[in-house]
């Protein structure tokens, strides 16, 4: 589909720059050693690894392969492990099965057990960053995050989110820039929490069409009627504000009680 003007970046320098300039700064200001993030074998994780590399050299960067079970998830895993190699950073491969075995007591449905495989990965990162005196690196990316399409504790429990601020076809269109291979901008996005899970059938909206609508109605300010008569679907449309409506409690802090 077509995209509103202004939505795609035109000169992908700048924001590069801006990135690793954000993460060296705070790298440097929180006084660690390195940064630890999940390496999934996606286009956000694998962008993330290659702008950290940049920002700080690669041996200061640490990946975590985190798959349930590495035999079944097998092309994923060596889609990370490759990019690890090619970028000369370190990585360890963590199966997360047996620790989501110890849980079946409790009878979790299938987006319960998603959220959990996600926290359980969470614990993971801040372990090994505990360990190394690091920071956990987050690979959230604007349309996401806006939606709530992650887990609070989980892939939300981050340190810092160097490109939250990127829809996710500026997302495809930097990693293309910065030379992150084609099979892995052109990969369905999935989160690999269970079988055949795909990033865009749990949403129910393409990443176009969805991040037309969030650019249209946060960026330009305009009014759902107004997104309509531009183009878009009125069930599309009310089912993403839904979700921007509906998970705004991931995006603030703990509410406290005033006393």
């Amino acid at each position: 589909m077509e995209l509103p003007d202004g939505l795609l970046i035109e000169d992908f320098e700048g924001p590069r720059n801006r990135i690793v300039k954000f993460i060296r700064e705070y790298f440097d200001g929180a006084g660690v050693s390195c940064v630890v993030m999940g390496l999934s074998g996606g286009i956000d994780s694998s962008l993330m690894a290659t702008l950290a590399c940049e920002a700080l050299g690669p041996d200061k960067v640490k990946g975590l392969l985190m798959p349930v079970d590495a035999k079944k998830d097998a092309k994923n895993v060596k889609d990370a492990s490759d990019l690890a190699e090619s970028l000369g950073m370190s990585y360890d491969l963590f199966e997360i099965g047996p620790a989501v075995e110890a849980y079946s007591t409790l009878n979790l449905g299938k987006v319960a057990l998603g959220n959990l495989m996600a926290r359980l990965r969470m614990a993971a990162w801040y372990g090994v960053a505990n360990n190394n005196n690091g920071l956990v690196l987050g690979t959230g990316n604007k349309s996401e995050i806006l939606i709530g399409y992650f887990t609070k504790y989980g892939d939300g429990g981050v340190d810092i989110l160097p490109i939250a601020e990127l829809y996710k076809v500026n997302v495809w269109g930097l990693a293309r820039y910065i030379g992150v291979s084609d099979h892995l901008v052109e990969k369905i996005p999935s989160a690999g929490l269970w079988a055949n899970q795909t990033d865009e059938g749990e949403i129910g909206v393409a990443y176009p069409e969805l991040d037309s609508i969030l650019y249209l109605r946060f960026d330009k300010g305009m009014e759902p009627d107004a997104i309509v008569s531009a183009g878009y679907s009125e069930e599309n449309i009310n089912r993403v504000l839904s979700m921007v409506s509906g998970s705004q409690h991931k995006r603030e802090t703990i509410p406290k009680a005033k006393i």
